[in-house]
């Protein structure tokens, strides 16, 4: 059974400053050094290029001013973003990537003023060029150093994050999986409570009551900043009670429903009618992240496709002079939404007929693989076709590996998120291929692995998740480990 728990001395002694003041002293001058580095390195990469393009320094004042503006509205595009939360997965966990989209949209902005105010004489493509490269270039190595100064001050005791106490309702005190997950904020966590078993019976409610007046008390008086209240859906009632009791705290009042954690991921807030729902989703569900994919793996297909026709070529020749039958190789597999499509191959094996023959998976040294084929499933050349299938929206360039339709059928029952891996459209290459699991899958170990690997992409996706990947397909051994 939890316990109450005291997990910080001095937190209990009341001995810490208050840490919304600390946090905002150091997002303060985590902005000021942002701006401050973005204005002078801006200004200094317009002098450079002038230098080394005409050999003189213009001497407007107003290039002055720009760079010093496009510091400012970075500052601010990041402060409306809330990415001085400290504390927020803006900073820690997403704060490369917010950084870059707001540098970039802050040169954008200050170029269509430019425009618009008609103050754009003399201003150069090259001078712009420069600025902006300067600029993402500046904003991420700024944000990498704030990212470590900050959090060794806060390692030292410099200043202190936000106190947290955690109350587990009834229902999630069984089978607390998620306590190692907040392990890594344990820092955080100043208190914690239980409260209690099964509290639903009338003659008990009183003593919730009481419970929780005792619980606001000591938050009070610890100055706790946030409660974290993990429950059970059947935990609901309680759930209602106790935010209503804590409200009356100026406090952050987060919940964790426990079970579904894997779900949330990725989730936000939304609107049903007239509702606020808290929408859960993975992969790229919005239409930005949608338009954003598709548009990459046309650009990137077509690309490949040109530049490796003459390749295409040889290699359809050598397969038709190699052995009888045609040189692609059509099977059916599950496509996005478990729905069958036709994946292309250059055909590696000797013929087969899914309609007639029995489901037999390729394994090491099989006896079917041709000559040419044993090289190109070697060299993962086999797969290239399958920018056709990119083309045609059936495929994506990332995403999980398309199974046989027997394959699929043959796990579906034995591993429960089999089919979760169809959320997303299938991949030519993907984070389990990276990471060498790819070929031959004889036990359910080997399956269960890939798919959690197809599930941590689904759950994790990003546009920059998709080009490591690629990257990696290309440069890392373990994309090439067992293919064959």
């Amino acid at each position: 059974m939890i316990t109450d728990t005291a997990i910080r001395s001095d937190a209990a002694a009341g001995s810490f400053a208050p840490a919304r003041d600390t946090q905002v002293f150091w997002a303060a001058t985590a902005a000021a050094a942002e701006v401050a580095a973005i204005s002078v390195a801006t200004y200094a990469a317009f002098v450079i290029y002038n230098l080394t393009a005409y050999g003189v320094i213009p001497e407007k004042v107003a290039y002055a001013w720009a760079s010093a503006a496009l510091g400012v509205l970075y500052g601010a595009l990041c402060l409306a973003d809330n990415q001085y939360d400290l504390l927020g997965a803006e900073w820690n966990e997403q704060s490369r990537s917010r950084g870059v989209a707001a540098i970039v949209s802050a040169v954008v902005l200050l170029l269509a003023l430019g425009y618009i105010v008609a103050d754009l004489e003399g201003y150069s493509r090259g001078t712009f060029v420069a600025q902006l490269v300067c600029a993402v270039l500046t904003q991420i190595a700024t944000r990498a150093v704030l990212w470590r100064v900050i959090d060794r001050a806060r390692r030292r005791g410099n200043w202190r994050r936000a106190n947290t106490a955690v109350l587990i309702m009834p229902g999630a005190a069984r089978g607390w999986g998620a306590r190692e997950r907040l392990s890594t904020r344990h820092e955080n966590v100043v208190r914690s409570y239980d409260m209690g078993r099964a509290v639903r019976r009338p003659a008990r409610a009183e003593e919730f009551g009481d419970r929780l007046a005792a619980v606001r008390d000591e938050c009070r008086m610890l100055r706790i900043d946030a409660v974290l209240i993990a429950f059970d859906v059947d935990d609901m009632a309680l759930v209602t009670r106790t935010v209503s009791a804590l409200s009356e705290l100026p406090v952050r009042i987060q919940l964790l429903p426990i079970g579904m954690n894997d779900f949330m991921r990725r989730s936000r807030i939304a609107s049903c009618g007239r509702f606020r729902v808290l929408e859960l989703f993975s992969g790229p569900c919005l239409l930005r992240d949608r338009a954003l994919k598709r548009g990459m793996d046309v650009a990137v297909a077509l690309g490949l496709i040109v530049l490796l026709s003459p390749v295409l070529a040889v290699v359809a020749l050598l397969i038709k002079l190699d052995s009888r039958g045609p040189v692609l190789f059509r099977q059916t597999r599950h496509g996005f939404n478990n729905e069958p499509i036709r994946v292309l191959k250059f055909r590696s094996m000797t013929t087969f007929d899914e309609s007639r023959d029995e489901f037999r998976q390729a394994k090491r040294d099989d006896p079917r693989i041709t000559r040419i084929g044993r090289i190109i499933r070697k060299t993962s050349v086999d797969e290239l076709p399958q920018l056709f299938n990119v083309l045609r929206g059936d495929m994506s360039m990332v995403g999980p590996r398309p199974h046989a339709v027997a394959h699929n059928q043959m796990y579906a029952a034995q591993i429960r998120a089999m089919s979760r891996r169809h959320n997303v459209k299938p991949g030519i290459t993907g984070w389990a291929q990276v990471n060498g699991l790819r070929g031959e899958t004889d036990t359910i170990e080997k399956m269960r692995k890939r798919v959690e690997h197809d599930l941590y992409y689904i759950d994790n996706w990003s546009i920059v998740f998709d080009l490591r990947i690629m990257v990696m397909t290309v440069l890392s051994r373990s994309a090439h480990a067992n293919a064959g």
